[in-house]
């Protein structure tokens, strides 16, 4: 006999096990060495902005939202290699 209310502890996952559950942990790195790839591209893009005066707020934004992708992705990824 299971124990009482033992479904809501399966609901009550995190959501890195919610996921890994969906996605393989080679599509979670293949989409990170894609996001590092373009927040590179972003970082020129607004250094050179930065030197020419002009500034793009909206390029910020997408870093910004690029950058903590990578952080929260990249725990997940070192959190199952490391285990």
């Amino acid at each position: 006999m299971s124990l009482p209310f033992e479904s809501f502890d399966f609901l009550n996952r995190g959501w890195n096990v919610r996921l890994l559950e969906g996605l393989s942990l080679r599509k979670v790195f293949a989409f990170l060495l894609l996001d590092v790839f373009i927040l590179g591209a972003l970082t020129f893009m607004i250094i050179y902005e930065g030197f020419r005066h002009r500034f793009n707020w909206a390029s910020a934004m997408i870093f910004l939202t690029l950058a903590l992708s990578v952080v929260r992705y990249s725990r997940v990824v070192w959190r199952r290699l490391d285990s």
